[in-house]
């Protein structure tokens, strides 16, 4: 596939206009299309699978919770720095839970600088921050090269701090609430004793519905909303009509409504009849899937309904990295981080915070991915033999209280 072609397949849904006819849909500016070669198109698509990835390991993970908000791109950026570090199998583990292929560092750094610094042009009315940093426990003993390849590609701000003073806490989450408009004020609440390294970044999202696709609150409702478990739920239900970009088979029907000047949309998918919202995440988890499907919408009458929603979520992302493959990345002995530093590493934590609130204007989203590194105690323990062929004590003991229901000597083994 051409770049001319990636173009036409991923801004396809952009290029319909939408919401009234007559109105103005543009913010000002028209959005600039984002020039990609071939290898970036194979990365943003590679990408887009790992976004359906990361989702189907949350939900997973988080099964109970009703709402789930992620940002892949705010983990992308994170895991690309780390990877920067790693090498060996942990470079590789990282890279294939990233979604990605086989790729030189000069390639995958270069579409994440392209990304960090063109998605801020394409669109002068929509407010939109990404942010990066490494904070390093002052004194330990990281290599240059590690911090210089983030700051170039990345621009990274690389700071040393005393992990021992307690304002250090402050410092990192002040960073946080900085990069985020305010809404992520708290990503850590304190750094543990063997934490030696964080690696954050910082994403932050603010679009009004373009004009002629913004809801009249004359026209939110109360509602019913229908749980998965059957329970019915009161929301507050924005409505509108207009021409609208619209898609649907057996598994999802999809529409959008796009911010500003049309550069960014919020795409919003319903499963079919009869198919399970996982089952529907499982199904855009195919390679082609998502693209097909926008590159077949067509213009249509659509009476929306969406309901005015807020969220705040946090996700421990150590159980979904592994599962997407990550897991020597957290073993403290196999773990290998030799391009930061020569001390043996390990991720000793992984979480992202995320808030969104969509209503009648428009959306605001705000993330934070903060990855911890910790110095692993030594080299894994050496195998022992425990061979019984002399007197031995034994006993049988219930755990939970100590109480020692049998105990002995064996002196002799007799059956």
């Amino acid at each position: 596939m051409n770049v001319k072609s990636f173009l036409t397949i991923s801004s396809a849904i952009l290029l319909l206009s939408g919401c009234s006819e007559d109105a103005e849909n543009h913010g000002g500016k028209d959005p600039i299309n984002i020039e990609l070669s071939p290898v970036e198109i194979r990365l943003a698509e590679e990408n887009q699978v790992f976004g359906m990835d990361f989702l189907a390991a949350v939900l997973a993970e988080d099964r109970d919770k009703d709402n789930v908000v992620i940002s892949p791109l705010s983990l992308n950026m994170a895991l690309a720095m780390v990877w920067n570090g790693a090498a060996g199998e942990t470079r590789t583990a990282i890279q294939q839970a990233m979604g990605m292929s086989d790729y030189q560092p000069e390639e995958v750094n270069a579409y994440f600088k392209k990304l960090n610094e063109a998605l801020l042009k394409t669109d002068p009315s929509t407010k939109l921050a990404l942010a990066n940093s490494i904070w390093a426990k002052k004194g330990f003993p990281f290599k240059e090269s590690f911090f210089d390849v983030n700051r170039q590609w990345y621009n990274a701000k690389v700071s040393e701090l005393d992990f021992s003073d307690p304002k250090s806490v402050n410092t990192i989450n002040q960073w946080c609430s900085d990069n985020t408009n305010g809404l992520i004020k708290k990503m850590i609440d304190e750094i543990p004793g063997d934490m030696v390294m964080y690696l954050m970044n910082a994403l932050y999202f603010k679009g009004i519905w373009s004009e002629g696709c913004k809801f009249d609150t004359k026209n939110t409702k109360d509602a019913d909303f229908r749980k998965e478990n059957g329970e019915t739920v009161k929301v507050k239900m924005m409505n509108q009509t207009g021409n609208q970009p619209y898609y649907a088979d057996e598994t999802l029907s999809l529409t959008s409504l796009p911010y500003g000047n049309g550069a960014f949309r919020m795409i919003f998918m319903l499963p079919g009849s009869g198919v399970s919202f996982n089952e529907m995440v499982k199904r855009l988890q195919a390679p082609d899937y998502l693209t097909g499907c926008l590159r077949q919408v067509s213009m249509r009458e659509v009476n929306l309904f969406i309901p005015r929603f807020k969220i705040e979520y946090d996700i421990n992302l150590k159980q979904p990295l592994a599962d997407l493959g990550m897991e020597i990345a957290f073993n403290p002995f196999l773990a290998d981080f030799s391009g930061m530093s020569d001390k043996q590493l390990f991720i000793s934590e992984a979480k992202q915070k995320t808030y969104i609130k969509v209503n009648e204007e428009g959306t605001e989203a705000a993330a934070v991915t903060s990855i911890g590194i910790n110095e692993s105690a030594g080299p894994p323990p050496q195998p022992v033999t425990f061979r019984t062929d002399r007197p031995f004590l034994f006993m049988i003991q219930e755990q939970s209280s100590g109480v020692i229901l049998f105990m002995g000597k064996i002196g002799q083994a007799m059956e």
